[in-house]
């Protein structure tokens, strides 16, 4: 999709001098900050995506946090944008029982949702790739495992790539199916009931550009032990617990002090953290575009 730019551009072009501004969404810079991360092709193609960008009008992204890294890697020495050129952002929206979700419990869901009531179970939302941090995860579970320290490790989201080697490790692991469990693909029900059921939302990506399960897991009232990286304390302030560092021993440590502070209920509450509606949140971009919400265009509505 990069390459669409390239291909449309003499239609942007010919659209902004007749007076169309024009703007982008940036979600994250990634491929140009963490290329290990993705497929060797990707980063090159993304750094040309950007490199066009400052010839219009500028970017809108979906975090704070984005575009103070955006404005960061246009440096004013080497690479600086052009005067006009917009830098801005908004946050994205969370109201997933307004947004046609889909239904369903899967074959064992039922014994999952169990062994998570009467547990302290751990939850992790995201595709499964390498800056998600499972490898790490599952490396401190199976240490506070060894230990005798069973709480239950639970996994929601799809293999990408690079991660034959995790994702094999997961499919064949001992404690698959009875600490451990992995869930490619579930239905929106059954993950409001997992969110529901667990005891806390682990969120140990390397890099992200927003952070909706942070969100979604405070909808529920799910406490939230996260990665200390700027936009996920953008997106949950005091609200959360964080951990630093990439070691196992680290998150590990994190973990049974998060259990701790649970068991006398001292671990930062998520019921106050800000979020906002889908609807919110295009009303937000429209006033970023410096468009009055209230001035809709005919046919649209406020219900997203």
């Amino acid at each position: 999709h990069y390459e669409t730019l390239r291909s449309q551009k003499g239609q942007l072009s010919s659209w902004r001098e007749a007076g169309v501004d024009i703007r982008f969404v940036v979600y994250d810079l990634l491929p140009v900050q963490r290329p290990e991360f993705f497929s060797a092709a990707h980063p090159a193609a993304f750094r040309d995506w950007l490199h066009q960008l400052p010839e219009f009008d500028g970017v809108i992204c979906d975090s704070r946090a984005v575009a103070e890294e955006f404005k960061a890697w246009f440096s004013p020495a080497t690479m600086p944008l052009p005067p006009h050129f917009k830098v801005d952002w908004f946050h994205l929206g969370a109201d997933l029982r307004n947004s046609k979700p889909t239904s369903g419990i899967p074959d064992g869901g039922s014994a999952l949702l169990d062994l998570l009531g009467r547990s302290t179970g751990f939850l992790m939302v995201g595709t499964v790739e390498p800056r998600k941090g499972h490898a790490q995860a599952l490396a401190a579970f199976e240490a506070l495992w060894a230990r005798g320290i069973e709480v239950p490790l639970v996994i929601v989201g799809k293999q990408s790539i690079k991660v034959d080697h995790i994702a094999l490790k997961l499919g064949e692991h001992p404690q698959a199916g009875r600490l451990l469990h992995w869930l490619e693909s579930v239905s929106d029900e059954f993950l409001e009931r997992l969110y529901g059921a667990s005891s806390c939302l682990l969120a140990a990506s390397e890099g992200e550009g927003f952070g909706l399960p942070l969100i979604e897991a405070a909808q529920h009232r799910l406490p939230i032990l996260a990665r200390d990286i700027p936009v996920f304390r953008e997106v949950a302030g005091a609200h959360a617990t964080y951990f630093q560092g990439l070691a196992p021993t680290v998150l590990a440590r994190a973990v049974e002090t998060w259990l701790a502070l649970h068991a006398e209920g001292k671990h930062p509450s998520p019921d106050d953290l800000p979020w906002q509606t889908w609807a919110q949140s295009a009303d937000q971009l429209l006033e970023r575009l410096g468009i009055d919400p209230g001035q809709r265009t005919v046919g649209e509505s406020k219900g997203g």
